[in-house]
């Protein structure tokens, strides 16, 4: 069964370890759109940030930010969104103010953290330091990021066995935690990728799926064809059907030509 839908991450998989978009990626994605299959950004990035990317491809792009809690269609209209109850998101900001933690609330696209922790949070989380994040957080949020171990283990402390709840860690070469997302248990890749195959009358065969991290597994074992890329994340490795080159060398455009334009015949 033919491909309609492309869906792939963002960071280390469409841009690569530089941050850099192959030219690559970009015309393949062209080429495909240009077919009529529908295109999604899945990203644990805040839709502004995803936009950005979304601009430089110069086609009609779906995105799917926060790890699938947040689901806009391409003509930016929200399909979905789920947050995380606001009675524990309230428990977790007071343990945090109290221990002047790094941990992140995304409340309606803004990212806030105690002030005395924001030097904590990584560059590429865009904050807005706060003297309390429990006089903050009145509405429930869309995730809770945690910025290194302490911050995590003192978050899962809390959450306990939450069946509500979804957590995915993102590791440093070292095995140590970087960073952990937390959100709600629908929020996922391949929940809001099967939301838009809903509204898309697209079968989940007809869906190819790239990405590098743990946040992509569910969606690279879910979709017709799941592609990882040379140095993911062993577990998506293990879970994708192919692995493709690394973002360095344009693995996603490698992924759309293999799968998807050879069998329409589309040459650049």
């Amino acid at each position: 069964m033919p491909i309609r839908m492309i869906a792939t991450d963002i960071d280390l998989t469409l841009l690569d370890d530089r941050g850099q978009l192959p030219p690559t990626n970009i015309e393949a994605l062209a080429l495909a759109a240009r077919q009529g299959i529908r295109v999604v950004l899945a990203t644990a990035r805040r839709r502004e940030a995803a936009q950005e990317v979304a601009q430089r491809l110069h086609i009609p792009t779906a995105l799917v930010c926060h790890n699938g809690a947040r689901i806009w269609d391409e003509r930016g209209r929200e399909i979905a969104h789920h947050t995380i109850d606001l009675e524990l998101a309230q428990r977790i900001a007071a343990m945090a103010d109290k221990r002047s933690l790094p941990v992140v609330f995304t409340i309606d696209e803004t990212n806030f953290v105690t002030a005395q922790a924001s030097n904590l949070v990584g560059s590429r989380t865009v904050c807005t330091p706060v003297s309390s994040l429990e006089l903050i957080v009145r509405l429930a949020p869309t995730r809770i990021l945690c910025h290194g171990e302490l911050a995590t283990r003192a978050v899962e402390e809390i959450l306990g066995r939450n069946s509500q709840l979804k957590q995915f860690r993102y590791l440093r070469s070292t095995g140590e935690v970087y960073s952990a997302v937390i959100s709600h248990a629908e929020a996922t890749k391949e929940r809001a990728l099967e939301h838009l195959c809903q509204a898309w009358s697209i079968q989940q065969s007809e869906v190819l799926a790239i990405g590098d991290a743990d946040a992509d597994v569910g969606m690279l074992r879910w979709a017709g064809v799941g592609v990882s890329l040379t140095g993911s994340m062993q577990q998506a490795i293990e879970a994708a059907d192919w692995v493709a080159p690394s973002a360095r060398f344009g693995g996603v455009a490698v992924a759309v030509h293999r799968y998807v334009l050879q069998h329409q015949n589309v040459r650049s």
